[in-house]
């Protein structure tokens, strides 16, 4: 490690030295990327059985997606509106800050030297931009309600709150760039926004699939499911798959012309991941599929004994995906063969984290595991 991270108090927290950021092995944002592959961008080759190298008690609930990773730094957001920064390689806490607001559902985005946090609560909710250098709030914005996390491109950030809005702001002072909203006067925001190209692409509980112009935020187009959508959008090769509550799975190009869709009767509220031909997609009756990308057809299917709300995590030909039944598990991407699992001391809903050999994932009752 080639720097320290000085506690000052429970309200500060300040770099020695500036992190090495590596966006070719860091991982920065939910998903991995904007437009949300969910592919572990570690090299190294990672073969079970895994060994808990550390554990770590947040004295917090942990969302779905609260984990990022830079530099040998685990940062993580805590419903409790606490953020945390954990040394990698032994566990201990780095430090920790109070966000103002009652909880944080997003993975702490970092840009540069700052991470970017939203916090919920009434007239406290916000996005703001902490200096990790300086120890001190950069710029924060009151933007509403938010249950999502932020996507950071080309030195903006865009973010939507439960009111239907989705907003870009300059990642540097916080400036609001331009504000956008749904069309449906029903439509909330419980997904995060995703980025492939020009275009925006998010989910609405008024069962559409909205898409905007990025530099403009002006509406483009949407896509009508029969139900509410809370799975993020994923995209690979001009396609976008998500999930919606009518339990069924969508393939649509990006100019909204839908190309599949698949009936696996369940709900989802994760974002699907890719392995070769596939995509990789769990959902809340606990199963893991994996499906033809031209045609949506099932190659094989995973059953834990308990709920899954996380995203999966592919690395490799591996898949790591946690359970509500409070196992972790690594399974085969090839054919859905049980590898390995370990069962945590809560139900395990959090989408796990790789960064080189390091595994990281959390459970809903305040721990944080690290396995290598």
């Amino acid at each position: 490690m080639f720097f320290s991270i000085s506690y000052f108090s429970c309200s500060s927290l300040s770099l020695d030295k500036q992190l090495e950021v590596n966006e070719k092995e860091d991982w920065l944002m939910i998903g991995g990327n904007p437009e949300k592959t969910n592919i572990s961008k570690s090299d190294i080759t990672l073969n079970p059985p895994f060994n808990l190298l550390w554990q770590f008690d947040a004295d917090g609930g942990l969302s779905r997606n609260c984990l990022s990773v830079s530099d040998a730094v685990l940062f993580v957001n805590t419903l409790n509106s606490e953020f945390y920064s954990i040394d990698v390689t032994s566990g201990k806490s780095l430090g920790r800050i109070s966000i103002p607001g009652r909880s944080s559902f997003s993975t702490p985005l970092v840009y540069g030297n700052n991470i970017i946090i939203t916090s919920s609560g009434n007239t406290e909710s916000r996005i703001l931009s902490y200096s990790l250098i300086k120890g001190e709030i950069i710029w924060e914005r009151n933007i509403g309600w938010v249950q999502t996390s932020p996507l950071l491109i080309d030195e903006n950030i865009y973010v939507s709150n439960v009111s239907g809005d989705l907003y870009k702001l300059n990642a540097t002072q916080g400036n609001i760039i331009w504000k956008c909203e749904a069309s449906s006067p029903a439509s909330s925001f419980y997904t995060s926004p995703t980025i492939s190209g020009d275009k925006i692409f998010i989910g609405s509980t008024d069962g559409n699939l909205y898409a905007f112009d990025k530099k403009s935020g002006n509406f483009l187009w949407k896509f009508k499911t029969n139900a509410s959508i809370f799975s993020d959008a994923s995209v690979y090769n001009d396609r976008i798959y998500f999930g919606s509550d009518d339990k069924k799975i969508y393939c649509i190009d990006t100019a909204g012309t839908m190309i599949w869709k698949k009936d696996l009767k369940t709900k989802y509220l994760s974002s699907p991941g890719f392995y070769e031909d596939y995509i990789i997609v769990t959902g809340i009756d606990g199963a893991v599929y994996s499906l033809e990308k031209t045609n949506g057809e099932v190659k094989w299917k995973f059953t834990a004994k308990g709920a899954l709300s996380a995203s999966p995590l592919i690395h490799k030909n591996k898949i790591f995906i946690g359970s509500y039944d409070k196992n972790f598990y690594c399974i085969s991407a090839d054919d859905g063969k049980e590898l390995w699992r370990y069962t945590c001391e809560g139900r395990v809903q959090t989408s796990a984290v790789i960064w080189k050999e390091f595994i990281f994932v959390a459970s809903d009752d305040k721990y944080i595991y690290c396995f290598k």
